[in-house]
């Protein structure tokens, strides 16, 4: 059984984590989009290339505090690593298609075209989506704990 209150302290800890590695993500998304030469890889986007290399140094920034101080885990587990990034894989590829579907969404549809922030809207959508599956997946994946009500 999970003590709700363990449970609060875990999705506090985890948000906040989560607005740190969010605003580096953010920040290196916005940084590759400027950066990144015109028409980079031709089989992605900028957009799509941005987003990935942001998300991976964001995710890197979530591991270490979330397993440290979220989990409280202080082991070098190897395979919670490889769970690790079998999740991140996962959230990186609904992160980056959200972005993209979002991105694709905002400059097509009439009704939507002329909002202002696109990207900052996509990368909101992204984050979003991909935290929701990052959460769940650490809780009850990765960091999970052998221990009756503690995660």
């Amino acid at each position: 059984m999970i003590k709700l209150s363990t449970f609060r302290l875990q999705v506090v800890k985890f948000g906040l984590v989560g607005v740190i590695a969010g605003v580096a993500d953010l920040s290196f998304y916005y940084f590759f989009l400027q950066v990144l030469p015109e028409h980079f890889l031709n089989a992605f986007s900028n957009e799509a290339i941005a987003k990935a290399i942001s998300f991976v140094i964001g995710t890197t920034i979530a591991y270490y505090l979330n397993k440290l101080w979220t989990w409280k885990k202080n082991d070098n587990s190897t395979l919670r690593f490889l769970k690790f990034l079998v999740l991140y894989g996962l959230s990186l590829l609904i992160n980056v298609t959200v972005n993209s579907i979002l991105l694709y969404l905002l400059h097509t549809y009439k009704g939507i075209v002329d909002l202002p922030f696109k990207y900052l809207i996509a990368f909101i959508g992204a984050a979003g989506a991909s935290a929701v599956i990052t959460f769940i997946g650490q809780k009850f994946w990765v960091f999970k704990s052998t221990e009756t009500g503690v995660a």
